[in-house]
């Protein structure tokens, strides 16, 4: 994930930052057209000489560079202008220009802050993107699936949700932080994954204010905890299939 893309959620003057196609993923989205519409606050602003933060909705449209792809995103939002004064005139007027902040809602598609890998269970992989896709307008709903995604992994990774305990009886896993922390017995590294994750997700789900960082923090935890759980898991498996086929790997007998 290319954390520096992401680390604002605006972008400035009439050029969006190199956002990652979310279809090919590989091509750089371009601005086709724009077009920017002042609402009754800022005709307010305007009226009464503000020249900070005057208050406009905007809707675009984003084309991907790449010549195989060329997808058509639409985005809308808010946009904020600015009046600034360039230069002087020989009169002693000056010119007036603006500048403008823009802060995106919705994409369509929605934008996607890192690649999953194919193999990623689709559940799983829908649930992100529905985080993803929540990223610009709503940081807790955005936390909040993260941290159902959390779940999600471990019915994937067949965590057990209760346990036996010392007098033979059934315990029921309460919270997902016990099911996490019995299932890190088994798996440290992938417990202490998903536990930073299921904090981070319940800060924005039960708090309801979370910091852009803290979603990126989820995020670049997420990228490396399905790397981890799933392409490592099937380069593993590929490896003896191959060593079984090549000869090199024994299959004991009973």
């Amino acid at each position: 994930m290319n954390r520096k893309i992401w680390s604002t959620r605006n972008f400035n003057s009439d050029y969006p930052k190199s956002y990652p196609c979310p279809t090919c993923s590989t091509g750089i989205l371009n601005l086709n057209e724009i077009s920017t519409k002042i609402t009754p606050i800022g005709k307010h602003m305007e009226h009464y000489g503000s020249h900070q933060g005057i208050e406009h909705v905007f809707s675009a449209i984003l084309q991907c560079k790449n010549t195989d792809c060329k997808e058509l995103i639409t985005v809308s939002g808010q946009c904020l202008k600015d009046i600034v004064f360039d230069s002087e005139l020989p009169d002693g007027r000056m010119t007036e220009g603006r500048f403008s902040t823009y802060f995106p809602k919705y994409f369509y598609p929605n934008l996607k802050l890192f690649k999953l890998p194919d193999n990623t269970p689709p559940i799983v992989a829908q649930q992100i993107n529905l985080s993803f896709s929540n990223y610009f307008h709503d940081l807790s709903s955005c936390a909040n699936r993260i941290r159902n995604s959390i779940e999600l992994i471990l019915d994937d990774l067949k965590a057990p949700k209760r346990k036996k305990t010392k007098r033979s009886k059934i315990h029921t896993f309460r919270t997902l932080h016990q099911r996490i922390e019995h299932y890190g017995k088994r798996n440290k590294k992938i417990g202490n994954l998903l536990l930073a994750l299921k904090i981070i997700g319940n800060e924005g789900s039960h708090a309801g204010n979370i910091a852009t960082e803290s979603i990126l923090d989820a995020y670049e935890i997420l990228e490396h905890l399905i790397e981890y759980a799933y392409i490592k898991k099937e380069k593993r498996i590929k490896e003896i299939a191959n060593e079984i086929i090549s000869g090199n790997k024994s299959i004991p007998s009973k």
